[in-house]
This record gives C-alpha cells, sequence and structure tokens, in this order.
C-alpha cells in the first residue's frame, strides 16, 4: 500500500458521504436561520412545515452519509483484517524459508565434511592398492625363478607388511611360502579394489551432491529475499491501513454523533408547536455541528462546509445574545 492508496482512501471516503452531509448541513443551516427567527413563540402552520422539512431533509441526508461511512468503514475493516491474516501467513513463510536455508546449509556442511573423509580414506586405499599390485607383480615374477633364501626372504619382505601375516623363515618352504602369500595379497587386493570402489562412488555421489545442494541454497535465498521484501511492504501496508482506518473512523464518529443529535431533533418535532421545547436539542446539534478538527478534516474542512459552519456559529452567537 502507498500513499497513493492512502490518498484513494480519503478520495473514496470523502465521494461516498461528503455530498450526503453537505446536504445535510445545508438543511441544519436552514433550520438554524428558521430557529433564529421564529425565537420560542408558538408556530403558525407553515412555520412548523418548514422546520419540520428542514429537520426530516437533514435527518435524511445524514442517515444516508451515516450509512455510506459505515459501508466505507467496514469494508476497510474487512480488508484491515485480511491484511493482518495475509501479514501473518507471509510470515510464517519467511520464517519456514529460514528454517529450509539453515536445514540445506547444514546438508551443504556435512556433505563437505564426508567428501573430505572419503578423499582421505581413497586416497589411503589406492595408496596401498598400488603397493599390494607392486607386491604381487614382484613375488608372481619371483615365484617360477631359482632364487637364493636371501632373495626369497626379501619377496616375502615386500609382501607380508601389506597383509599383517608372520613372516616365515624356513627358507626349505619359501616357494610353498610365496605361493600361499600370492593367494592371501590377491584376497586383500579384491577387497580394497571393492573399497575403492565403494569410496568413488561415495566421492562422485557427493560431487553431484553439492554443486545441486548449492543451487537449492541459492534458490532458496532468492525466494527469502523475495519473501522479506513482500512481509515488509504487507507490515508497511498494515501500517498504512491502520493509518486511514483511524483517520476514517475519527470522521465517521464526528458523523455518528451529529447524526445522532438530528435524529433527536427529528423525533422532537413529530408533535411541533413550538421550538422552546426543544431548544436544548437545537443548543446540542449547534454544538456537535461545531465540533471541527484535524481528526475529521475530510468532512469538516470542505469549502462549504466550512461557510456553513460559520454562518451557524454565527447565528449560534445571537441567539444566545438575545
Amino acid at each position: 500500500m502507498t500513499t497513493l492508496d492512502y490518498e484513494l482512501y480519503e478520495k473514496k471516503f470523502k465521494d461516498v458521504t461528503l455530498p450526503h452531509f453537505v446536504s445535510g448541513m445545508s438543511s441544519i443551516l436552514s433550520f438554524a436561520n428558521s430557529a433564529a427567527t421564529f425565537g420560542d413563540k408558538d408556530l403558525e402552520e407553515a412555520e412548523c412545515r418548514k422546520v419540520k422539512t428542514d429537520v426530516k431533509v437533514a435527518y435524511e441526508e445524514m442517515s444516508r452519509a451515516d450509512r455510506e461511512a459505515k459501508g466505507m468503514i467496514d469494508s476497510l475493516t474487512a480488508e484491515t483484517l485480511q491484511l493482518m491474516e495475509d501479514f501473518d501467513k507471509a510470515q510464517r513463510n519467511r520464517k519456514d524459508l529460514e528454517e529450509s536455508l539453515w536445514i540445506k546449509k547444514d546438508e551443504l556442511i556435512t556433505l563437505e565434511s564426508d567428501r573430505y573423509q572419503v578423499n582421505d580414506q581413497l586416497q589411503a586405499a589406492r595408496s596401498t592398492l598400488q603397493h599390494l599390485e607392486n607386491s604381487l607383480t614382484t613375488a608372481e615374477a619371483r615365484k617360477g625363478e631359482k632364487i637364493t633364501g636371501r632373495d626369497v626372504g626379501i619377496g616375502l619382505m615386500l609382501l607380508v607388511p601389506c597383509v599383517g601375516i608372520p613372516m616365515t623363515v624356513d627358507y626349505n618352504k619359501e616357494l610353498n611360502n610365496t605361493k600361499r602369500l600370492v593367494k592371501t595379497v590377491e584376497s586383500e587386493l579384491h577387497h580394497l579394489r571393492a573399497v575403492v570402489k565403494e569410496n568413488e562412488e561415495k566421492m562422485s555421489n557427493c560431487n553431484r551432491q553439492i554443486p545441486e545442494k548449492s543451487k537449492e541454497i541459492e534458490r532458496l535465498k532468492e525466494s527469502l529475499s523475495r519473501k522479506e521484501r513482500e512481509v515488509e511492504k504487507m507490515r508497511s501496508a498494515c501500517g498504512l491501513l491502520a493509518d486511514i482506518k483511524r483517520k476514517l473512523k475519527d470522521c465517521y464518529n464526528y458523523l455518528l454523533t451529529l447524526h445522532g443529535t438530528v435524529e433527536t431533533l427529528y423525533n422532537s418535532c413529530s408533535n411541533l408547536y413550538s421550538l422552546d421545547p426543544i431548544m436544548p436539542i437545537i443548543e446540542e446539534l449547534f454544538k456537535n455541528v461545531l465540533q471541527q478538527n484535524s481528526r475529521n478534516e475530510i468532512l469538516a474542512y470542505d469549502e462549504n462546509v466550512q461557510k456553513m459552519v460559520k454562518d451557524v456559529r454565527m447565528i449560534q452567537y445571537q441567539m444566545n445574545m438575545k
């Protein structure tokens, strides 16, 4: 809601109420002139008709102005409630987005940590695998050769540290031991290759998920930014709507009070024969007409209304001087 929207509400309120209010004020002024002229004497039939006509028109026009103003206030109240509901919903959505963003950031941190750990495990597994493959190649190359016990010992030393098998020093059995070690190393190689493959899959999965997670985070950031702008805009709109509602309600209260006094005057004129019995109501009417301030300026500060209020003030003064 902008300042322009604020002004449109004022204009709409003025458009639906002011014409009736001005017409009612005109009839009040006409009645005031009659009251100042007739005083407290018994009224003739024509004078009674004149007073009743002015009061009836004033009552009807103020009633119309009251209905239009009330309809406007009711509409504004409904709009305010709806805006507040939308505002609360937008705030909840913003909170949900914030929580989702934090969750995604935590997931990204976890993924990056997992990738770091998997990378270390993968490098270690690859290094061990390479070492075993080199040892196996050396052992198999020596397996069919006529080698010295010292040479076999050297071959065993290449294998044994990798698989954790106690090294035998029985040189008469070196060939059988070497065969057994080759078989053991081949089994260990099979396991390590599975470990390497598993870690490579984990690494590939992390490398695929991290960019996707980063994109999700960026999308959430953009959504959150839009939602924050929406929330602030709605917060501002709620404030402006509350301000204009207060202002229009003040105008309506002024109108309602005046309408109530005119209604009392209208009901009191049903068996009219003199203004003397209703003089307290007339004084109350003048008092209410003159209750103008910045809170009801939409109605009270109209140029035509101001002129009529000035005339009513003069009539009140003249009547009080008699």
